[in-house]
């Protein structure tokens, strides 16, 4: 997903126009690896036919609203939708909507090879067509807790890096395909069985690299496994995911760093991964509870 704005397919054009009649006041884009997350406030408006090009979902942030709506041509029906209740949209399926007032939402959408990487791992046989049942104005607590994450990290400038974007982004993925696909055969039990070896090679080679901008499709493929079932598996043998151990890690190596080398906080921030000292402050202090000045002064 290169594009500035989310777009779609105008259905009575062909052309590839933005899914939103204004820029979105907030964006991801060349943040993350998977997947997009705009902010959107929008007048009353009326959407033309829209044909979207990835699995897609909104978040609503405003007040109730009413929402009429179509897919794929078919009889229009209405829908009130309140603050935090989700919307779900397949790539592929004609859409049009329109609403009578200001609305606020989160819009979230998927790079369709991550959604098949996800399917290849969650749907059990040889057909892994994904197909996913639309939703309007649901209520989906892990969707809207996963999203309001991704708009936190993105307004704090995205200190975490791509890797936890792309950890979020495959959360998601899977919770659509177990929750909204209709596919009925899903994989719930992971059986894989890596040695102690292999978890030591992943741990050197995060230690080793804390100053690069370390993916899961990276860490993944050191023991050649998908970025969902390495999650999994990663996340069952240390008793958290592979974001929060690294960042664990980078924590450990700044605490080390400022209490026994005269480097400047920049120089830190950089040798643990995190691209500005800005970042570097704000991870600091969620996990410390004070700045990295603050830390080196104390000791």
């Amino acid at each position: 997903m290169k594009s500035e704005q989310i777009s779609a397919i105008e259905v009575a054009s062909g052309n590839l126009v933005p899914m939103s009649c204004k820029p979105p006041i907030l964006s991801s884009t060349n943040h993350w690896n998977g997947i997009v997350l705009e902010q959107h406030h929008l007048p009353a408006f009326e959407c033309p036919e829209l044909c979207l090009q990835q699995h897609s979902i909104n978040i609503w942030l405003a007040n109730s609203c009413q929402v009429d709506w179509r897919l794929a041509g078919g009889r229009l029906h209405s829908t009130q939708i309140r603050r935090g209740l989700v919307n779900v949209t397949p790539k592929g399926i004609p859409t049009q909507a329109r609403w009578n007032q200001e609305i606020k939402f989160l819009l979230v959408s998927f790079d369709s090879s991550l959604f098949k990487k996800v399917a290849d791992d969650v749907i059990i046989g040889s057909d892994r067509n994904i197909e996913i049942i639309p939703q309007r104005g649901v209520c989906d607590r892990q969707i809207l807790h996963l999203g309001m994450a991704l708009k936190t990290e993105l307004q704090a400038g995205c200190p975490s890096g791509k890797l936890y974007g792309e950890s979020v982004a495959i959360a998601l993925a899977a919770h659509l395909l177990k929750t909204y696909s209709g596919k009925r055969q899903l994989n719930s039990e992971f059986e894989v069985n890596l040695s102690e070896y292999q978890l030591r090679q992943i741990i050197d080679y995060i230690y080793d690299n804390l100053a690069l901008e370390l993916t899961l499709t990276e860490l993944a493929s050191l023991v050649n496994m998908s970025s969902y079932s390495f999650c999994h598996w990663f996340k069952r043998l240390m008793g958290i995911s592979p974001h929060q151990y690294v960042i664990k890690c980078r924590i450990e190596r700044a605490k080390f760093l400022l209490s026994y080398s005269q480097f400047p906080i920049i120089e830190i921030a950089l040798q643990v991964g995190c691209s500005s000292q800005s970042n570097f402050t704000t991870i600091f202090r969620n996990y410390v509870g004070i700045t990295p000045k603050a830390y080196r002064e104390m000791i």
